[in-house]
C-alpha cells in the first residue's frame, strides 16, 4: 500500500514543523510505502524554506515545495497533487498529532474494504475531549448560527454538528479539513481543492465534490489529536475571510436558506 501526506505551513515555528514531521515518520504503518510533501506557503520566510529543504535531504520520503506566493490553504495543498503516486493521500494540519501507527492503518483498511473516497477520523483536543467538527450540508441559517453563538437555536446547532452521532460510523459530505484521507485517484479526478477559497469552507467544498464520486465517511474507530485554532471567531480579518468564503460556497452550490 502506498500513502502520501501533505502539510501546508504558514509562518510556523521550526519546533512545530520538526515535531509534526517526527510524528508522521514514527506513525507510518509497517510495510506501507510513503511520501510526505512539506509546503512552505510563506515563501518570504527563508528559515522555514531552509528547514524544509534540510528535512528533504535527510529523508528520501520527504519532499519540500516552496510556493511562489501564498494563494491560500487549498492552493498550497494542490501544489503536491501532480507528484502523487499513492493509493491514499492524507492532508495533515500543522497542529495535528497522530497517536500511533494503528490509527492510519485502521483508516486505510476501512477505506479499502468499503470503497470509501474520503474519510475523517474522530478528532480530539489535547485534553481528550471530542471536537464536534463533522457537519451536515451547510445552509445560510446554519452558517449564520455559527456566528450568533451557542445560545441561539441550540437544538438546530446540535443537529448541524451531528451532536449525538460521534460514536458510530456514518456518511457526511461536510468533513473537517484539519485531517482528511483521500482516495488519491478520486482527488486527482476532481482536480483537488477549488482555489477560489483562500481560507475557510474549502474543506466543505472538497468534501461535497468528493461525495459526488463515492462514499465520504466519518470514522470514529480511529482518532487524531488537534489543537483547534478558530481565527474566524477571533479577529475581524478572520470573520471577513469566512464571509467571503461562505459567499463563494453558496454561489457555487446554491443558496439554500435552511
Amino acid at each position: 500500500m502506498k500513502i502520501s501526506y501533505t502539510t501546508v505551513f504558514f509562518n510556523n515555528t521550526i519546533d512545530q514543523i520538526s515535531k509534526l514531521v517526527s510524528n508522521i515518520e514514527n506513525t507510518v504503518p509497517p510495510d506501507f510505502q510513503y511520501d510526505y510533501y512539506l509546503v512552505n506557503n510563506s515563501p518570504d520566510n527563508t528559515e522555514i524554506t531552509n528547514h524544509l529543504q534540510a528535512l528533504s535531504k535527510r529523508n528520501q520520503h520527504i519532499h519540500s515545495i516552496i510556493a511562489k506566493e501564498n494563494r491560500g490553504f487549498g492552493a498550497g495543498n494542490n501544489l503536491a497533487i501532480s507528484f502523487l503516486e499513492s493509493d491514499y493521500h492524507i492532508i495533515v494540519n500543522p497542529d495535528v498529532t497522530i497517536p500511533d501507527k494503528c490509527q492510519i492503518n485502521m483508516m486505510i483498511q476501512y477505506m479499502h474494504s468499503h470503497e470509501v473516497v474520503l474519510l475523517s477520523p474522530l478528532i480530539k483536543d489535547k485534553q481528550g475531549y471530542i471536537q464536534k467538527l463533522v457537519k451536515r450540508t451547510p445552509t445560510i441559517l446554519d452558517m449564520g448560527l455559527r456566528f450568533a453563538g451557542q445560545s441561539f437555536f441550540p437544538q438546530r446547532q446540535r443537529w448541524f454538528t451531528y451532536d449525538d452521532q460521534y460514536g458510530h460510523i456514518h456518511e457526511s459530505s461536510n468533513l473537517p479539513g484539519s485531517f482528511l484521507v483521500f482516495k488519491t485517484d478520486t482527488l486527482k479526478k476532481i482536480g483537488g481543492f477549488d482555489e477560489r477559497y483562500f481560507l475557510y469552507m474549502e474543506d466543505a467544498d472538497i468534501a461535497r465534490s468528493m461525495a459526488l464520486c463515492g462514499k465520504t465517511v466519518f470514522f470514529p474507530n480511529a482518532y487524531i489529536i488537534h489543537e483547534w485554532q478558530r481565527e474566524n471567531k477571533k479577529s475581524i480579518k478572520g470573520i471577513l475571510r469566512m464571509v467571503v468564503s461562505m459567499y463563494r460556497y453558496f454561489s457555487k452550490w446554491g443558496w439554500k436558506v435552511f
